[in-house]
C-alpha cells in the first residue's frame, strides 16, 4: 500500500490535541537549521499543499451536494440556465472583431 495513504490514515486516528502537537513538533523539526527565508519558503510550500487539499475537499463536497439533488430538480436547474447561455452566445456573435 502507498506509504502516504498509510500516513494519512495514521494522522486521522489522532485526537485533536495529538494532531496539533504533532504538527507543532514537525514544524520545529523542519525549521531546524534553516535561515529565515528558507523557513518561510518551506512553510509556504506546506501551506500550498494544504490549500490544494482544501480545494479538492471543497469541490468533492460541492459535487456530493449536486448528487443529492434529484434528477427532476437538476433538469429544472439546467433548463433555467439555457436562456442565460443563449444570451451569452448572442452577445458573442454580435461582437465586432
Amino acid at each position: 500500500m502507498n506509504p502516504i495513504i498509510n500516513l494519512n490514515k495514521l494522522l486521522l486516528t489522532l485526537n485533536p490535541f495529538e494532531f496539533t502537537a504533532l504538527s507543532t513538533i514537525l514544524g520545529f523539526i523542519f525549521s531546524n537549521g534553516l535561515n529565515d527565508l528558507e523557513v518561510q519558503s518551506i512553510g509556504n510550500f506546506f501551506e500550498s499543499i494544504g490549500q490544494t487539499m482544501i480545494t479538492i475537499g471543497t469541490q468533492q463536497q460541492n459535487l456530493a451536494n449536486y448528487s443529492t439533488i434529484n434528477q427532476a430538480e437538476y433538469i429544472s436547474i439546467l433548463k433555467n440556465k439555457i436562456p442565460d447561455i443563449e444570451n451569452i452566445i448572442s452577445n458573442i456573435k454580435n461582437l465586432n472583431f
